[in-house]
Order: structure tokens, then sequence, then C-alpha cells
């Protein structure tokens, strides 16, 4: 088999020069995509989250309908073609407790196949909706819709997450939002530890479409000339942001934007809740003249520093408090996403990377400023390695020791490949390579095993403690995600890691699903294989994923092969879904293995999904909590 991996805060404001909102079902079978005639508009009220939302552990089912299409839309100022959910950049918002059961309808009008991730979900049982394509699914057709569902069931399921297409790089489109979960047993509890609870999602933003984008970097000739993952045109804060239209040319349309604000009152503890839903730049997000405590990383609690900027890396999320203790009314500062220039590779002469937000300090019956802050930056450092914040300064406050040694381990070596006809990345030596219409999950569920020259892979056949070295041996830095595990970081040097003859950090390290690898240098990931599937581990820079830098983590195959699959999924799967010209065999984004032929694949899943028994289909989820609590030998520091 062949296989692989590419995938003001009120109202309504509105991007582009056509004001209506109306949305469209049309379809076209043309290879341009069909464009509704109307703006993106984005929802900043939806990023300001209730206190009228209802904390309960008291599970529910939550019902939303994204319907996909393409339209016009100029966040920053400059007109582009985009793909958004209901017409909106950055959202819509999906808000849930713990316990909870999601179902979201996807409808798709795009002229491609198209799936949604929900990005740090367990999928325990569910692991056909976690939507990577040609990994757990099959693309959602032109004119089809799709049903996603799946039950927030992990103990810790709460938190700040988001959600995003995970083909290719379409998210870079506009296909993203922020997905919060909450749930009584929170140690951060509105009311006690902060007062407001915000927002705050930022992304680099593109003007050309991903899919020319892609198509050029896995081409001799690079895209615009250049073999590097490109540089943003510009950077938004929930979906809003500025460009510099001197940049544009006379044929196309840009309109000078001002920034986005935002009102917050005096001595009030505000959480912002920091999500990077970007394809490549890495930010260090600040507020003038304010520290930002530091209480949440990705989805874990923390007792963390109170720092003047935060690094954050594509994918990653932080919860920080901004306290207006001692602001007044009228006063105002700016809010900074500023992206890390010295992880570009390629020219980036259009951009500003200094993106910006003003917040400005009124009480509820207060006038609102609306002069310009004069607030000035602080003086730290804004270049340099592209790296997390220091894990030994985030503390979770629910503490849980990693297990003192692993049963068993993987070990990934991560560089890039020059071809005669373009640029790839390699895991141990594998470029990843993605099938549509034969996902991962489906061969083992079927019987078979994944084949090690099209993917590497890790399997790993019962619960245990699991380690996963990752040696980023030679190129950039790279923000790993592994999808269906939270993870403890329990070591990290420089270098390459061949034995694992070092001291572990086993007491309470951080736990997160995001985790970024300078090159040069290897960081030790400790999960618990307690949920089957085919979890894809990937660079969350999408335009390396897109360029094959993958891999995947086999979980308990015995069990994927009694697991159900709904016929839905299998259906999306059918030869009259395929894309035109596209086969079984097709690999995505004009990826060809050089010099190879392509052999049949094994179709027998779709024949004997109605035999399969059920046997435990929720996993061993539940073996986590004991294995968490054994091992406690104390190791304080990482051996570099």
């Amino acid at each position: 088999m062949r296989l692989s991996f590419l995938a003001l805060a009120v109202g309504s404001v509105s991007f582009s020069a056509a004001q209506t909102t109306t949305t469209s079902t049309s379809t076209s079978a043309t290879t341009t995509f069909p464009l509704v005639a109307t703006s993106v508009v984005s929802r900043p009220t939806q990023m300001a989250l209730s206190s009228t939302f209802q904390i309960s552990s008291v599970p529910q089912t939550r019902d939303y309908d994204f319907v996909i299409d393409a339209r016009m839309g100029a966040p920053d100022g400059f007109d582009r073609r985009m793909f958004v959910v209901n017409g909106q950049v950055e959202g819509p918002l999906i808000e849930a407790n713990q316990g909870d059961t999601l179902r979201i309808n996807v409808t798709n009008n795009l002229d491609i196949g198209v799936t949604l991730h929900w990005h740090g979900m367990a999928q325990n049982g569910s692991t056909w909706a976690d939507g990577p394509s040609g990994v757990t699914q099959c693309p959602i057709p032109p004119g089809q819709s799709f049903l996603y569902e799946f039950t927030l069931s992990r103990e810790d399921q709460y938190g700040t997450y988001w959600w995003h297409a995970h083909r290719g790089a379409l998210y870079a489109d506009g296909l993203t939002g922020p997905l919060i979960i909450h749930s009584p047993n929170d140690p951060l509890v509105r009311g006690v530890d902060y007062d407001l609870d915000q927002i705050i999602f930022v992304r680099d933003h593109f003007h050309d479409m991903s899919t020319d984008i892609v198509t050029g970097l896995l081409s001799a000739a690079g895209y615009n000339g250049n073999l590097a993952a490109p540089s943003p045109s510009s950077g938004l804060i929930n979906g809003h942001g500025v460009y510099d239209c001197s940049f544009a040319s006379s044929d196309e349309a840009c309109v000078a934007n001002q920034p986005l604000e935002l009102v917050f009152p005096p001595d009030t503890k505000v959480r912002l809740r920091f999500i990077n839903g970007g394809t490549h730049a890495s930010f260090k997000v600040s507020a003038d003249n304010h520290t930002l405590e530091v209480i949440e990383a990705d989805d874990t609690p923390v007792n963390g520093p109170s720092v003047h900027r935060i690094p954050i890396q594509p994918a990653q999320r932080y919860s920080a408090i901004l306290d207006t203790t001692g602001d007044s009314d009228g006063s105002s500062f700016f809010l900074r996403a500023q992206m890390n220039t010295d992880c570009f590779g390629a020219p980036f002469t259009d951009l500003d990377p200094d993106v910006k937000a003003i917040i400005r300090i009124a009480s509820s019956n207060a006038t609102i400023s609306t002069d310009t802050p004069t607030s000035v930056d602080w003086d730290d450092a804004l270049g340099g390695v592209c790296v997390d914040l220091d894990e030994y300064l985030l503390v979770p406050r629910v503490a849980i020791d990693a297990p003192t040694l692993p049963d068993t381990t993987g070990i990934w070596n991560v560089q890039f490949n020059f071809t005669s006809d373009g640029f790839l990345w390699t895991i141990n030596a594998v470029t990843c390579e993605n099938f549509l219409y034969n996902p991962l999950y489906f061969q083992v569920y079927g019987g078979g095993s994944l084949d090690s020259t099209d993917v590497t892979f890790f399997e790993v056949d019962s619960v245990q403690t699991v380690d996963i070295v990752i040696n980023n041996v030679l190129g950039a830095e790279h923000p790993f995600h592994l999808h269906g595990s939270k993870c403890w970081v329990v070591a990290r040097g420089d270098g390459t890691l061949t034995e694992a003859d070092l001291s572990y950090n086993t007491t309470n390290p951080i736990r997160r699903d995001v985790l970024s690898v300078p090159a040069n240098q290897y960081a030790i990931v400790r999960i618990i294989s307690d949920i089957p599937g085919v979890h894809i581990f990937h660079c969350h820079i999408a335009w390396h994923q897109a360029a094959g830098l993958s891999g995947a983590l086999v979980v308990q195959p015995s069990s994927i092969r009694n697991n159900t699959i709904p016929d839905s999924a299998f259906a999306l799967c059918n030869a009259a879904n395929f894309e035109p010209g596209k086969t079984v065999s097709s690999i995505d984004a004009g990826k060809k293995r050089r010099g190879v032929a392509e052999p049949a694949i094994d179709r027998t899943w779709k024949s004997r999904r109605h035999a399969a028994s059920i046997s435990n289909p929720q996993g061993r989820e539940g073996m986590a909590s004991d294995l968490f609590k054994t091992g406690i030998t104390r190791h304080r520091s990482f051996k570099h």
C-alpha cells in the first residue's frame, strides 16, 4: 500500500466592497472556486466569552451548522478570495462543557474537497471524526455535507482549543476558529482568578491562495522562486489587520485599515486566551506597560511567570492575565503580536511584523477615548531562535507526575531533502505522501498495515508508556503536534539523541499538544497509548506539513479493527466522490514518488465494515489515570 499525509468588539465588521452576508449554496464543476458575491465578516463579539454561559457537569449535545464557501474578503484591507465558514473570518466560536457531545454538520460549497480538524480533542472512540485528510477520513466532496460527532469524554478535556481545515494548507485561506471547553473541575475560575474572558486569535495572513503556494513549493522552481516556506503579507488579530496598501498594484483593491480596538474596564483582571492559528509565523504577544501572567499553556492550567512577552508558535495557546489595576478611564495602550522574522527563510518586503490592536480603558458609562495610544513597546529582544516559553516556568496546577521510565521508545529524525523536482521534508528519510481516498486509519481498520516507505510510523499494540524522541537534525525550527494525546515534555537538549542516556523531568512536567524543537536540538515527549487510533504527528507550519513533514503513531491496531466507523465516513471515499482526474492512488497536492511504480491499493476495509464486532469501542482511556500515578522517581533537571 502507498499512503501519506500532506493537510471594536461590537456587532460585525465587514471586509469587502459588498455588504450583504447572504449565504449561497451554489456549487461549480469547474476548477475555479465558486465565489459567493458577498463579503467576509468578522464577529468580534464572539471573541468575548459571555459570563452567562452555564458551566455544568451535566452532559448535553450541542449542534453546529458550518457552511464553507469562497468569498472575497479584506481582513487586512487587501481584497482577496478567501475560504470561510458561515461567511466569517476566524470563527464561528464553538463553546461547550467537558462531557458534552459536539455535532458539527459541515457543508462544502467549494470546488475542492475539504476536511476540518478539532485541535486538541482526544477523539476517544471517534478517531474517524478527527479530520486530517488522507489520515482519518476522505475529503468532503463539493456540494456535499458531513456530520462530525464526538464526545468530550477525557476528564481533563477543558481549556483553550481551536479548529481548522486539515487538507494541504487550506486553513491559510480562512478556515479557522476558536473552540473553548469549560469544566467545573477547571482550577481557573471566572470571578476568582479573572473577571473577563477574551479570546485573542492571532495568525499570519497571505494574499495568495494556499493551493497556489503549495503547488509552487512542491515544484523545482519553488514558490515565487524560493523553496523556503513563504513569509506572510500581514498579521491578523481576531480577523483584523492592517496592510500597507502602497505595496498593492493598481489593479488590486486595497483600503487602509485601522487597528482592532478592545475596551476593558479599569481595575479588572482580563483573561486573554491567545491562540496562534497561523501557518508559519512565531509571534511574541505583549501589552505595552503591562506584564502578562501566564495561567494556561495549550489546555493545561499552570502557575506561570509574569512576563513582558509570550512566545507562541503555530497551533499553540496560552492564557494570560492582563491586570488593568491602575489604569484609568480614557487611557489606552497597544496589544502587540510581533512576528519573529528571524525564523523566516523567504523575503518579506511588504510585511509589517508588528501587528497591533488598541486596548482602551473605560468604565461602563465612561466616554471611550479615540486618541491614538502613545504607549511604548517593551525593550526586550524580539528576534532570535523561535523557541517555546521555558517549560520549567510552567507548573501545572493539577499535578500529575509522568511515569518514571518508558515501556517503549520511538525515534523520529527530521531533516529535509532536495530532489531534481523540488524540496521535501522527511522523518527517518521518508517523505509522507497523502493518498486522499485511502486513509491510514481505514487501512488499519481493514486489517492492513501501513507501508514504511510511504510514511514513517510507530506502532504500539497495548496501553503502554511511550517516549517519542524528536531529533530536529537539519533545517528549521518546527512546532510539532501529535493528534490524540496530550504529551508530557520530559527532556530537551542540543544535538541528536541516539540513546536515552539522560535524566528525565518526571515531576509534574508541563503537558501540552504542541511543542517547538529548534534546529540541531532534540525533545522527548512521553504519552500513555490509551486511545486506539492512527494519530498523525506533524509540523504545524502548514507549508512544511504539505511538503511531507508528517508521521503517524498507530495505537492498538487490534482495537482499531473493532471500532465503529459510520457509513457516512465510508461514503466520502466512494469513487463517485473522487475529484476529477483523481483515483484511489492519487497523491494530494501533485507530489509523486520519483521513479517508483504505483502499486494497487488494498480496499478490503470497505467490504468488511459491517462485520466488525464492537469490543471496548471507547478504548482504554480510563487506564491513563492509573498509569499517571505509577512511578514517582523524581528527576528535577534535564541533562543537556
